[in-house]
């Protein structure tokens, strides 16, 4: 059954960004304590690689934001939160377009590092899905996840949650922050301001 449930999970939010595979965490990124907020991200942005791609991020009370990423074909939302760890600077994504009548579907966090050169670029480096599952499955324990089989007896094809409570990933982010392989261009949104 959880299997089950962490597939349909997986499946909606799939759809939630529309650059390739993402990490997706059952606990949040931050602390309350960690949490910044920055007016100058607020506004419509677009995708300098994708110009159909936007980004809204709209000021909810100077607490966080509510970011709405739309093409032409979907609107995906989330609780956008942006927290510091030292000196760096993240996103995290809460899906928030989850269907009222699945009570089985559960939120999921997203992570990114986020660069902001100048007023008007903004840069967003995600986790990378693939760096990621290939250091769990050389160190399993390097942060608590759990795999999750496309099918039932499918040892191929799957996906990786993470478990790990929040102390243990921000210690995980830390660790690998400067780590070009882990938040690489590959998995890099590039952003311009069109609006404030």
């Amino acid at each position: 059954m959880m299997a089950k449930i962490l597939k349909l999970v997986a499946a909606a939010a799939a759809l939630s960004l529309l650059a390739g595979c993402v990490v997706f965490s059952v606990y949040p990124f931050y602390m309350p304590k960690d949490l910044v907020f920055d007016s100058s991200v607020t506004g419509h942005w677009m995708e300098s690689k994708s110009p159909n791609v936007s980004w809204q991020f709209d000021d909810v009370g100077g607490k966080y934001y509510l970011l709405t990423v739309m093409d032409t074909e979907r609107t995906n939302g989330f609780e956008a939160k942006l927290f510091q760890l030292k000196n760096y600077r993240f996103l995290d994504l809460l899906t928030t377009n989850r269907d009222p009548f699945r009570s089985y579907e559960m939120p999921v966090h997203l992570i990114c590092k986020v660069a902001h050169n100048g007023e008007t670029n903004l840069s967003l480096h995600f986790l990378d899905y693939g760096w990621l599952s290939d250091l769990l499955s050389t160190n399993p324990s390097a942060l608590r996840h759990v795999i999750v089989p496309d099918e039932a007896g499918d040892t191929t094809n799957h996906m990786v949650y993470l478990t790990a409570e929040t102390k243990e990933l921000q210690k995980f982010l830390l660790k690998h922050v400067d780590d070009t392989n882990a938040f690489s261009s590959d998995s890099a949104v590039e952003l311009n301001l069109a609006s404030h």
